[in-house]
């Protein structure tokens, strides 16, 4: 946020374009409030996932300066350099987009009705949810069910293996015998 607001006056060359970044600055704040409460709504665990895991990347940075060398740092300084050279020529970009939008007297409102509509599709996506969850346990016991047939099935296909395996074989004994027989009858 603070560095919103010193962006925010460097940047803007009159009041008027002051109070015009401040909203968008706000707009996109609340913005980006909403779409954390929705994703902590429909996703906690990937959300706090997602949290841990930038954590662990930028806590990192004390570690990775002290155990490097100084042609390392200094690499590293001169990446971060033509970084900032890199940012501050798209800030231009950016300011020279907000100086016509301005020219042109495009103005930005905010939509409270929208809110309500967002509302109502989150109200209606947590009932569908919610419908999804009933069917996804619903599934999960007919698959129960399923495997628990499964292996009734395997179990009757094993006992009907056994008994052709007891039927070939006694095809084997009773052609052995019928071979013995036609002997001792030639005999």
């Amino acid at each position: 946020l603070y560095s919103s607001v010193v962006y925010n006056i460097a940047i803007s060359r009159s009041n008027l374009e002051l109070i015009f970044n401040t909203v968008i600055l706000l707009f996109v704040n609340e913005l980006d409030e909403k779409m954390h409460s929705c994703l902590e709504t429909i996703s906690p665990t990937w959300l706090e996932m997602t949290s841990d895991s930038i954590k662990a990347t930028f806590s990192n940075t004390n570690d990775l300066v002290e155990n490097t060398g100084g042609e390392e740092v200094q690499d590293s300084i001169l990446d971060h350099q033509r970084r900032i050279n890199e940012l501050e020529e798209e800030i231009g970009r950016i300011a020279h987009l907000e100086s016509k939008l301005s020219q042109n007297g495009v103005a930005i409102k905010i939509n409270r009705g929208g809110n309500k509509k967002l509302k109502k599709k989150m109200t209606k996506i947590v009932a569908k949810q919610a419908a999804n969850r009933k069917e996804v346990r619903r599934v999960a016991l007919q698959n129960q069910d399923n495997d628990r047939r499964v292996l009734a099935l395997e179990s009757c296909r094993e006992q009907q293996n056994r008994r052709f395996d007891e039927f070939e074989q006694n095809q084997a004994e009773f052609n052995i015998l019928k071979e013995r027989v036609i002997l001792l009858e030639a005999n």
